[in-house]
């Protein structure tokens, strides 16, 4: 199933991430796709390494722009409004028990959705994610409780690029931040991209994904 959340805080999204696992544990059901936005947000991996962060806290109150200790993997990033955040909370048991493969699909639902705007994008080898000429669109970043997946990927569609500067996101000096509207130089209609995520999601994985309005 999939969920519109439209623009919500980064805890109220963790928090119904949670809830939606025990759901999906205890009644042994496929899972959820969550799709939002958050506001400016910076997240920290469960690496809890601040060394990428180029901003002391102060400067991030004073801008309005969370710090969130996160239990995903990978490293930090930035969450803000025209970003689309894809919380996947699947039951990988009643899939395929293999996470390697389930990163690569979520790379190719990414890559399939970019396609259909004219933009031709790809995996870097040894980099989670996904990019167009060597700058970075989409993070992937997860957690796996249970063979359940949490959190999931970011796609930069009409995202102000500028936050990134407070970060050297993912880790990756050389693989700076792009968005979809950087690259095709006009704003993309997000609830198209939403659709086409579920669309590329059905079809990559094999599964139908109906809509629901809560759960």
């Amino acid at each position: 199933s999939s969920l519109d959340c439209g623009l919500i805080p980064y805890k109220q999204a963790y928090e119904m991430q949670l809830k939606i696992f025990e759901i999906v544990k205890s009644e042994s059901r496929p899972g959820v796709i969550l799709l939002l936005e958050h506001n400016p947000v910076i997240t920290i991996g469960h690496n809890k390494n601040l060394k990428n962060l180029l901003v002391t806290e102060e400067e991030l109150k004073l801008k309005n722009i969370e710090l969130i200790q996160s239990d995903r993997g990978g490293d930090i990033t930035v969450h803000s409004p025209g970003q689309i955040v894809c919380y996947t909370i699947i039951n990988l048991a009643l899939m395929q028990k293999d996470l390697s493969l389930f990163v690569y699909n979520l790379e190719e639902v990414i890559i399939d959705v970019l396609k259909k705007f004219g933009i031709h994008a790809m995996r870097i080898k040894g980099c989670r994610g996904v990019f167009v000429n060597g700058y970075k669109i989409a993070s992937i970043g997860l957690k796996v409780k249970r063979w359940i997946t949490f959190h999931g990927f970011s796609l930069n569609v009409n995202n102000n690029l500028k936050y990134f500067d407070y970060i050297i996101a993912c880790g990756l000096r050389d693989h700076p931040q792009t968005s979809m509207k950087k690259i095709l130089k006009r704003p993309v209609n997000i609830l198209n991209i939403k659709e086409e995520i579920i669309k590329s999601f059905s079809n990559i994985f094999r599964i139908p994904v109906n809509k629901i309005e809560n759960f």
